[in-house]
């Protein structure tokens, strides 16, 4: 009988002992999909952030070359402008699916809808005026054009910056090269 009781209790033990460690196999592997999935949102969130600065620097070249009377090179704004476009929507779109872009940004421009029709309105509003300006017309409206487009390129690197330290849960404390650029 204490043969038994002993073997039982035997049983017991190693019953345990065997479902902890598959509790703790099963919480490290959790703690690894949610790393994973942080990088991933990490790396979505600076692909966008880069696409976002160079769109801008692309917009602003353009505009410089125009001001400066050189000929406005469509397909090059087509090209380089629409591929940094397409770049940004696309990280844009990732970051909400991913179901970590959750923390909203006031925007400089009280405007509320979704960042890929205000950068696709913008963009668009851009190349219409570059073609008017080879039809002969000025660059005011193209100047302001790219003021609007800072705003909003402003406004999504500061949404860019909270998803940021949402998922690496923590301010992001220093300036990176980009910020001062």
């Amino acid at each position: 009988m204490i043969g038994a009781a002993g073997g039982s209790l035997l049983q017991r033990s190693r019953h345990k002992q065997e479902s902890a460690v598959v509790a703790a196999e099963r919480a490290e592997a959790e703690r690894e999909r949610e790393r994973l999935v942080k990088q991933v949102g990490l790396e979505i969130a600076t692909a966008a952030r880069t696409a976002n600065h160079a769109m801008l620097t692309a917009m602003e070249r353009i505009q410089q070359d125009a001001e400066a009377g050189r000929p406005v090179d469509f397909s090059r704004f087509d090209e380089e402008v629409g591929n940094l476009e397409a770049v940004l929507v696309a990280s844009l779109h990732r970051l909400a699916a991913s179901g970590l872009a959750v923390v909203p940004t006031a925007s400089s421009s009280d405007d509320q809808r979704p960042y890929a029709a205000v950068i696709a309105e913008t963009t668009g509003s851009m190349r219409k005026h570059l073609l008017a300006i080879t039809d002969g017309a000025g660059t005011d409206d193209l100047a302001a054009d790219l003021q609007a487009a800072r705003v909003v390129f402003e406004d999504l690197n500061r949404f860019l910056l909270a998803q940021t330290e949402l998922i690496i849960e923590r301010p992001v404390g220093f300036r990176m090269a980009l910020d001062v650029i």
